[in-house]
């Protein structure tokens, strides 16, 4: 519940700041990508860079895919994010090797036999349903890969499949700000509720399949 709460109140102080900077400087999505266009052919280096480095700072990956999709709109905005968070997660996977342990033990989460019957011979399936139903976070799954030791071709790969539905919904909401095209607007929201809906009910299926703490459990302990 705790944890639930804490949430709640950072997406309610990140909305507030938004709506605080659009008033104070007006910067809009217009703004955000002449911006970006004005660092001309590095400006998608810039964003692939970036993502490479969210493992190591704490800035949000969602700001980048929603700038990318303002600005270069889903086609090539999708590529661009889809490579940036790539390499965002080779980047976290070398975090795990050394630090995964000691990450897994500040969030509370534990090296079940489950979990890590399920990893030795599913390591595949592992990353990509938990890409796919992100029950934890992206970074902290990077991690945990890279600790349990999971075959890093494996788990490449299953990243590059499993992002694909999250990245192009980041950059269709982006690409629709810009526009501003009601219906865009609308298939992009219903999507969104259709994918909530869809995890809201497979995540206590997909937890125990993985091995993970129970919701519960885990929000007591956060």
């Amino acid at each position: 519940m705790k944890r639930k709460l804490r949430t709640a109140i950072v997406a309610l102080v990140f909305v507030c700041l938004f709506l605080w900077v659009n008033s104070r400087w007006q910067i809009g999505p217009s703004e955000i990508k002449e911006f970006v266009i004005s660092f001309g052919w590095a400006a998608p280096l810039l964003f692939i860079l970036l993502y490479i480095l969210t493992p190591f700072v704490f800035f949000p990956a969602s700001v980048l895919s929603l700038s990318a999709g303002i600005t270069y709109g889903i086609w090539p905005g999708v590529l661009f994010i889809w490579l940036g968070a790539t390499g965002a997660a080779a980047a976290g996977y070398l975090v795990g090797k050394v630090l995964g342990e000691k990450i897994a033990s500040l969030r509370h989460i534990e090296s079940t036999a489950r979990l890590q019957a399920i990893v030795r011979k599913q390591g595949f399936l592992f990353v990509l349903v938990l890409r796919l139903v992100p029950l934890i976070g992206f970074g902290m799954l990077s991690y945990l890969s890279g600790w349990f030791n999971i075959r890093f071709r494996s788990y490449l790969s299953a990243t590059m499949i499993g992002i694909i539905p999250g990245t192009f919904m980041y950059v269709t909401v982006g690409a629709s700000l810009l526009n501003g095209d009601p219906v865009l607007l609308g298939i992009v929201a219903g999507s969104a509720l259709i994918l909530m809906i869809i995890i809201y009910f497979l995540r206590n299926k997909v937890r125990r399949w993985a091995g993970l703490p129970d919701g519960k459990e885990r929000d007591e302990n956060a």
